[in-house]
């Protein structure tokens, strides 16, 4: 199937946003691609992952939690990947830089790491929205949900502009036929003033603008998968927002069993799997950090510098 795009919801250009329309239009389109219409099973398989702009071992990864490779998600499970810093080139990127975009890391990405490339080769569905282009490469990364599930009424969203151009990516699952709301964010490391420059602000900012997303669908359950990038960790405001909220890590609510998911130094904890409103409908949702290795050592997480979440959720 051709791929497609999918609506974005664009925030007004006020003067403190006045770049957000210089990053916008230095990225390629939205993609919607449909390969699968799986309905069936138990359960649901949940990974949340920061790639690293393409470079962790996405389609390897999935492959092995597809087969039941890891305990208590059994293979063949209804699955859900919610990606930051998909990384994807083709033609709808400008061939030409206008100056807005992330500067770092700009040339790593490659053809077998291209989140359509790798949708295909695994035969999921796919919404990628990017948010911001890879220096002067013709290439973006950004935001993206694969899964076996169709995939309904997806939005793509622009969050509050802080360091970057930030787009969040949702869309509505049915594991068994009992819906949810899935969403994909990843908020700013820091800030673009020095008094905020820990993006502190920014990202209470771009929190708030994913729950005004949210509160959408109030009777539905949600389950966010996001790149938080916290700071000061769970003291940060834009954590309190969430949790003020309704949401919690796991059902029933637990903290972490780990300190950190950002695998370089400093070691923080940035990644998170999220719940809300899971009453009536998630009856347990297990979150735990994936190790590439036993004693947490070596360079890199499959490839990535954050560590993957993966989540097994039993619905009622």
């Amino acid at each position: 199937m051709e791929p497609g795009e999918f609506p974005l919801i664009c925030r007004d250009a006020a003067d403190s946003d006045r770049p957000i329309s210089g990053w916008r239009a230095n990225v390629g389109e939205s993609v919607a691609i449909d390969l699968t219409a799986e309905t069936g099973g138990e359960g649901l398989v949940l990974l949340c992952w920061n790639v690293w702009i393409g470079r962790g071992d996405l389609a390897g990864l999935i492959g092995r939690i597809r087969a039941g490779g890891f305990e208590g998600c059994p293979a063949g499970a209804p699955f859900v990947a919610l990606i930051q810093e998909g990384y994807r080139s083709d033609e709808s990127v400008p061939a030409r830089s206008n100056g807005f975009m992330a500067k770092d890391y700009s040339r790593r990405g490659s053809h077998e790491h291209d989140i359509v490339t790798i949708a295909r080769a695994l035969r999921l569905n796919l919404r990628y929205a990017p948010s911001m282009r890879n220096g002067e490469s013709r290439s973006d990364r950004g935001s993206a949900i694969l899964s076996s599930l169709p995939l309904d009424d997806a939005t793509a969203c622009e969050l509050a502009f802080s360091m970057q151009r930030r787009v969040a990516v949702s869309a509505t699952i049915a594991p068994g036929g009992r819906p949810i709301r899935v969403h994909s964010a990843h908020l700013d490391p820091r800030g673009r003033t020095a008094r905020d420059l820990f993006g502190i602000a920014g990202r209470l900012r771009q929190a708030r603008g994913l729950l005004e997303l949210i509160r959408h669908d109030p009777a539905m359950p949600h389950v966010i998968g996001a790149d938080l990038n916290l700071a000061r960790q769970r003291r940060e405001p834009a954590y309190r927002a969430l949790v003020d909220a309704g949401f919690a890590m796991g059902v029933p609510p637990r903290d972490p069993d780990w300190r950190h998911t950002y695998h370089r130094l400093p070691r923080l904890l940035l990644d998170w799997v999220l719940v809300s409103g899971a009453e009536g409908t998630i009856r347990r949702c297990d979150v735990r950090r994936l190790d590439e290795n036993p004693g947490d050592d070596g360079p890199y997480v499959f490839g990535s510098d954050h560590h993957p979440l993966l989540a097994h959720i039993d619905l009622v």
